[in-house]
């Protein structure tokens, strides 16, 4: 018994060790702000701002909760962060003994003499856990848990950005459709313009080929937007989970809502806003843990079982005494032709790597950010100088149409003046959603979304 009694609190004092490295953070060097951000950063970030308080179109709004609710891809993780809890809580129950039961029940003829004899058994049963090999391997469940979580919030903040992407790509296309349009009636009014002037002499076949020219090529290209716009909504749909079919409209391009200012904040707090750089941080912290597990097979283990019970059986009619037993297995390892270190060297290379992993993921958030900046900047700046190109060419196109009217040109540089029109037209509108969908890449680089 006193035997026993020093084999137990010898395993409760050695349980309290733990082999193999505890986590800590890698140093990672922000930048003191991010190149092209404010000069004097805040806390103040457009990362912090909610999703739906920073799209203020109510159809988008709709758009992105169904996505939330119906996206295969968030469904998906959401699976796995339930199997990764259920591993975790599996791995953590190795922690505490087990009891389990056992019966058993026979019946034999010896001598023309029937007997039966029935026995019903509990067996407690606990590994000691010395050196914290249980425990590391439940360190790295939680870790393992907690990354799955945070791949959750990865898929969410890249499917918010993925649907107001393609839903202003969507709204682009309508207004280079409609514009495309109204400049087919255009065109088609100058065909009828150059056909009557040819009728009447002061205007040849060539006028009105090209002014036919001008028509069939903006035909062609509104079934190119067609057929595009067609293959966004099905985009939207997909995202959406749903079958391909029409989505619905809300603001323009140029009616969308937009930040007065888009502050970055401080580089170092993109480390805990991020998903992917915690979900990266949560596999280093694992795989530390793993290196504990591989060193802790070096050392011995110890396993307690514990059993007791009672038989009956017909000869003596009535249940004979409880029968216990008590046993402690001291494993020892001795000689495993370097499996123990095979395995230890792997753990520490695997640490290693996700230590590098997360640093090259941290350092490409400083870059995302950055390159996203730059972007919202140049991409305003275009849209600005688009929308000057765009005004002069309108006034150039009216007036060319007008001298030609009046004989004092011709129609070669209407021809020219329309087409010059038309792309400037179709690239304003370009220029106006490239805004949005920069803003939408800074706000997600930023690590917003995904509240």
């Amino acid at each position: 018994m006193r035997l026993g009694v020093l084999i137990l609190c010898l395993a409760a004092a050695l349980a309290g060790c733990r082999v193999g490295p505890n986590y800590h953070r890698p140093n990672v060097h922000p930048p003191p702000q991010f190149r092209d951000g404010e000069p004097n950063p805040t806390q103040a970030s457009l990362g912090n701002v909610k999703w739906f308080d920073l799209f203020q179109d109510d159809v988008l709004r709709g758009l992105i909760k169904q996505a939330l609710v119906a996206n295969y891809d968030i469904l998906i993780a959401a699976q796995r962060v339930i199997a990764a809890q259920g591993q975790f809580i599996a791995t953590r129950s190795t922690l505490y003994p087990r009891l389990d039961g056992e019966s058993s029940a026979s019946r034999s003829n010896i001598a023309a003499a029937a007997q039966s004899q029935s026995d019903v058994l509990a067996i407690l049963s606990w590994e000691a856990d010395l050196f914290g090999r249980l425990r590391r391997a439940t360190e790295a469940a939680r870790a393992d848990a907690l990354a799955a979580e945070e791949n959750q919030e990865t898929v969410i903040q890249a499917l918010i950005a993925q649907v107001a992407s393609a839903y202003f790509n969507l709204r682009e296309l309508d207004a280079e459709l409609e514009i495309v349009r109204e400049s087919i009636k255009f065109r088609q009014e100058s065909v009828a313009l150059t056909t009557a002037r040819e009728q009447g002499g002061v205007a040849s076949m060539v006028d009105v080929d090209m002014a036919t020219s001008l028509v069939q090529t903006a035909q062609s290209d509104a079934i190119v937007l067609e057929k595009t716009r067609t293959e966004t909504e099905n985009l939207i749909s997909f995202l959406l989970g749903r079958p391909p079919g029409p989505v619905a409209r809300g603001l323009s391009l140029v009616d969308q809502p937009q930040p007065a200012e888009v502050p970055a904040g401080l580089p170092s707090s993109l480390l805990e806003r991020r998903p992917d750089l915690r979900a990266a941080e949560q596999e280093m912290v694992a795989a530390n843990a793993r290196v504990g597990v591989a060193k802790a097979a070096y050392f011995p283990s110890l396993n307690l079982t514990a059993a007791g019970g009672a038989q009956t059986s017909d000869l003596a009619r009535v249940a004979n005494g409880g029968a216990y037993s008590a046993l402690g297995i001291l494993d020892v390892p001795i000689v495993d032709f370097g499996r123990r270190r095979g395995n230890y060297q792997t753990a520490k290379a695997d640490s290693q790597a996700f230590v590098l992993n997360y640093l090259n993921v941290a350092n490409g958030a400083f870059r995302d950010v950055s390159n996203a900046l730059i972007d919202h900047q140049k991409s305003k700046e275009f849209a600005a100088s688009q929308k000057a190109l765009t005004d002069t060419l309108r006034d150039q196109t009216r007036l060319a149409n007008a001298r030609y009217a009046g004989g004092a040109t011709s129609y070669l540089e209407v021809l020219d003046s329309e087409r010059q029109r038309l792309t400037a037209e179709q690239l304003l509108v370009r220029a106006r959603r490239d805004v949005l969908i920069a803003l939408v890449q800074l706000y997600q680089a930023l690590g917003g979304g995904w509240q």
